[in-house]
């Protein structure tokens, strides 16, 4: 038999079974291809499943492989944070600095230790790519949400992982959101789409519906968290610099929080920080077949 072992990890929390799940297989030295992983990430049935695998950059302490229930990702939020906390868990030091291989490019993620089983984490994340999303399109999906308008315009942010941002202009609104999503999907096409509303100066509440993937509303989205913190300063809704807290997760039963920090220098995006607690819950091994058997 192949036994594979694997962390579970609450990502996006300080409270255990809170937050966005995550599997992360640690050693996967056996030959495991593309498929594999894919199947092994469906039945893990989580938001995204990750594989560590050895470096290929030397400036980089590890490499990631990361899926969701349906397909690979070249970046994305909650994997790296709730990977870094298992890398650090075996390390002395209460503070850990990392940097984590991915399709998106080496991510910098820091995290530090807070007693047993809880880290926070902070990474850098890729600037995104923007776009506007063509009028058609935003009414379309306007209309699917059951929102007259959006207060900032309907943008599509893409840093590994396409977004398309909605801000409604009450957190109700979005609280009161009843997500049809096979139409979500027609209208959002291969991005997920993002809907928030502030809540105060400096925090919002957000939900991420993700119309095509096994797991349709993501509890905690860090790869979404920074580029909504870009959109806020882009627009003059938040200081360049400036902490925003997120809350996410409340309609799907896995409340998280989620901190994310946006520069932006003359509409251009110089860089995006997020951050949040994991709390490592468990670990496991899937047992496989062995690849050469015939059973």
């Amino acid at each position: 038999m192949l036994s594979l072992p694997y962390g579970l990890a609450d990502v996006f929390t300080d409270t255990f079974l809170g937050g966005n799940q995550l599997a992360v297989y640690t050693e996967t030295t056996a030959p495991l291809d593309a498929d594999l992983m894919q199947a092994i990430a469906l039945e893990m049935n989580l938001s995204e499943t990750v594989f560590l695998l050895p470096a290929q950059e030397h400036t980089a302490d590890a490499r990631v492989r990361l899926y969701s229930t349906v397909t690979e990702v070249d970046f994305a939020g909650h994997p790296l944070l709730g990977t870094a906390a298992i890398l650090a868990r075996d390390r002395a030091a209460d503070e850990v600095a990392l940097r984590i291989e991915t399709n998106a490019g080496i991510i910098p993620v820091t995290v530090r230790r807070h007693g047993g089983e809880r880290f926070t984490g902070w990474m850098d994340q890729p600037l995104p790519d923007v776009q506007s999303v063509p009028g058609e399109q935003a009414d379309q999906i306007l209309d699917v949400l059951g929102l007259k308008s959006s207060v900032l315009p309907v943008t599509r942010y893409d840093a590994g992982i396409p977004h398309v941002y909605v801000m409604a202009d009450a957190p109700e609104a979005v609280r009161g959101i009843v997500p049809d999503f096979p139409a979500l999907g027609e209208a959002a096409g291969t991005s997920r789409i993002n809907v928030f509303a502030l809540t105060g100066p400096s925090s919002a509440v957000t939900r991420m519906f993700s119309p095509y993937d096994r797991v349709p509303e993501d509890p905690a989205c860090g790869s979404a968290a920074g580029p909504l913190a870009a959109h806020l300063v882009r627009h003059g809704h938040l200081a360049s610099g400036t902490r925003i807290t997120l809350s996410q997760g409340e309609a799907v039963g896995r409340p998280s929080t989620l901190y994310a920090e946006a520069a932006v220098e003359s509409d251009r995006i110089t860089s995006i920080r997020v951050g949040g607690g994991v709390c490592l819950v468990g670990s496991g091994q899937l047992r496989l077949p062995d690849r050469g058997s015939t059973s």
